[in-house]
């Protein structure tokens, strides 16, 4: 067969991925998609997650999920705030973090796909900042200037999003060992 028409078929064999998580749930495949533009249009890379969003749905279902800083005024508009459903692992997770003290919102982003959301309000991990601070540096010895906000909210969603995925991880391997 001609090398061009290969690369024209090769696309078929993509088709049965698209089954919206059904084998990703029996493999236990989990996508996490971590970004500061999920739900808050701020930027460039906005546009180009929001445009895949249904692919990545269609391909993962609900196995797929968004992850960002909470950001009210484009929350508003860019989600629907719902729960996940009881035994969900997600949700388990979430309300570990929440008795934690951190506020976490859960939903679906409202563009093409649908796909699940999980929000983290910066301000209620900032009390831990010098702690994350003194944790970036004694591991990878980077510092950061003190007042420098941007910086500060980047490391506050990293260090959340870290300690969410730790416990989602934790499920999993139960869930995984129970079965």
């Amino acid at each position: 067969m001609n090398r061009r028409f290969s690369r024209v078929e090769s696309g078929a064999d993509l088709k049965d991925y698209f089954d919206r998580g059904d084998i990703a749930s029996r493999e236990n495949r989990w996508n996490f998609e971590i970004a500061w533009e999920v739900a808050n249009k701020v930027g460039g890379i906005y546009t180009v997650i929001r445009s895949k969003a249904y692919v990545s749905t269609e391909e993962m279902g609900e196995q797929l999920c968004l992850m960002g800083p909470y950001k009210e005024h484009c929350a508003r508009t860019e989600m629907e705030e719902i729960e996940f459903p009881r035994g969900n692992p997600l949700l388990d997770a979430v309300n570990i973090m929440r008795s934690r003290g951190y506020k976490i919102h859960t939903g679906r982003w409202l563009v093409d796909g649908n796909p699940q959301l999980i929000l983290f309000d910066i301000g209620s991990g900032a009390w831990k900042l010098d702690q994350f601070k003194s944790d970036l540096w004694e591991k990878c010895h980077v510092g950061v200037p003190h007042l420098d906000v941007e910086t500060n909210d980047a490391i506050i969603l990293g260090f959340m999003i870290a300690e969410f995925l730790e416990e989602v991880c934790l499920r999993l391997i139960c869930v995984k060992l129970l079965n």
